[in-house]
């Protein structure tokens, strides 16, 4: 094997090491990540043994073809930091463009054709695990900038009512599948076209109130109104109507991916929206990248109780 092929190969002996891994209710997990794996600039995903190899280079690791003894079914590639977010080219393998994958029980459409995104963001897989254990029957969860439900899902598995809200109609009937897929009915549940904030207002001039409200959007965004969305100078006023719409006790869930925001930042952010909305904080913990991702350290997840 080539030191490449090496490097691949324990990266995926070390996952396939772990129980939450192996114990059949996931297939689909980063295999190997950058420099935490040795190679910057690579990063690999499996999505039920399809992989999906991303490179900031603007050449495919021919290496990576030789190396069926790692078992994957299919090769697909994506170039990070391109200008035109395309969907990832196939490269050999068994080609399938829609897949079923494995996550904790629950079952997620991935299409490789859809654009530069598959579907579901992997690192993101201890949070949706504790919004399934946190919620109870009967608890009503807001997810904002919901892109296809993936959070909707965990909520409602967990037995919650589930309020998804994306600019996208495409990604809410994409989320809707999730649901289906999983003998979760989509009636009882749902799903809102439109700008985020906007439906906050809403939803709070209507007293709606929720015991967990996700908040996980994009870096940056513009919406129908070609309103410009940032992180970094929006996410107090987000968190703000936010809480707006949070029941007394109830959680709210702060993610962002931005590697310019800090954490004390980003909790400085989440401080200054509670202010904003009249509310306390009576606490805070962190969440954290799935163990699969073991280089830069550039999620930031907050759990607010208010």
């Amino acid at each position: 094997m080539t030191q490449l092929q090496q490097l691949v190969a324990r990266a995926l002996q070390r996952r396939l090491a772990w129980p939450e891994l192996t114990n059949g209710r996931t297939d689909a997990y980063r295999v190997f990540d950058g420099l935490g794996d040795g190679v910057d600039g690579l990063f690999i995903d499996t999505f039920a043994g399809h992989w999906v190899v991303q490179t900031k280079g603007g050449t495919f690791p021919q290496d990576l073809l030789q190396s069926g003894h790692c078992g994957w079914k299919s090769l697909w590639w994506k170039q990070l930091e391109q200008q035109d977010k395309v969907s990832p080219q196939f490269m050999a393998g068994q080609r399938e463009d829609e897949i079923l994958m494995l996550e904790n029980g629950l079952h997620f459409h991935i299409d490789f054709q859809a654009g530069y995104s598959q579907g579901i963001f992997l690192d993101q897989r201890y949070q949706r695990e504790r919004i399934r254990s946190s919620l109870r029957a009967g608890d009503r969860m807001l997810n904002l900038f919901a892109y296809t439900c993936a959070f909707s899902v965990a909520g409602a598995a967990a037995g919650a009512q589930t309020d998804s809200i994306d600019l996208s109609r495409p990604y809410l009937d994409w989320g809707k599948r999730n649901f289906t897929i999983n003998n979760l009915t989509p009636e009882g549940h749902f799903f809102c076209r439109g700008d985020s904030f906007d439906w906050l207002r809403r939803l709070a001039n209507k007293g709606n109130q929720y015991q967990l409200v996700v908040l996980d959007p994009p870096t940056f965004s513009r919406n129908q109104e070609g309103k410009l969305w940032r992180v970094e100078k929006d996410y107090p006023a987000l968190v703000a109507a936010a809480m707006k719409v949070t029941a007394p006790g109830g959680q709210v869930l702060c993610c962002t991916n931005h590697h310019g925001v800090s954490l004390p930042s980003f909790r400085t952010m989440l401080r200054t929206g509670a202010v904003q909305a009249g509310r306390s904080i009576q606490d805070l913990s962190l969440g954290s990248q799935p163990a699969d991702f073991t280089g830069d350290s550039y999620l930031k997840v907050v759990w607010l109780r208010v």
